[in-house]
């Protein structure tokens, strides 16, 4: 519900769906708009799936104008889920974000703590996360550098 809406460029892609429990699960993606791609993600709470929304702060990490998508979805339990993707950045590179839920509301995507300083060649971004329990999840990545891609872990 709702992905019709914010799609008004014609393509939208589920990425990634987790479930904490028996219908309490959450999904993530992207859709686009006329000039961009942005990253999304709904909640199904009790068997009814919520209205999908833009990540909360990727317009701000993206200055508004550049592309996201979320790549991985995983919920360590009913209520407690996470995010994480990438987003250009406006050296038309791109950057890792991750974005936590708690009793069915989003915060605020943020960048990867230190992913920035290790992204010498401007490419980066979460391909998986994984929560074993609630708050305690981990997400793993790649970083460009001069001598090629490294993978990162952060938890």
């Amino acid at each position: 519900p709702g992905l019709g809406a914010l799609n008004n460029g014609g393509l939208a892609i589920v990425l990634s769906v987790s479930c904490g429990s028996a219908g309490d699960c959450a999904a993530g993606g992207w859709y686009s708009t006329p000039l961009t791609e942005e990253g999304f993600v709904a909640l199904e709470k009790n068997g009814r799936w919520g209205a999908a929304i833009e990540v909360p702060g990727l317009a701000v990490l993206t200055k508004g104008g550049f592309d996201s998508q979320v790549n991985s979805v995983s919920c360590g339990s009913a209520g407690s889920c996470a995010v994480g993707g990438d987003y250009a950045n406006k050296r038309q590179g791109s950057e890792g974000f991750v974005a936590v839920e708690r009793n069915g509301r989003w915060g605020t995507a943020a960048e990867v703590p230190g992913l920035t300083a290790l992204n010498k060649s401007g490419m980066s971004g979460v391909n998986v996360v994984s929560c074993a329990s609630a708050g305690n999840c981990v997400a793993g990545g790649a970083y460009g550098d001069p001598h090629g891609p490294k993978g990162f872990v952060s938890g």
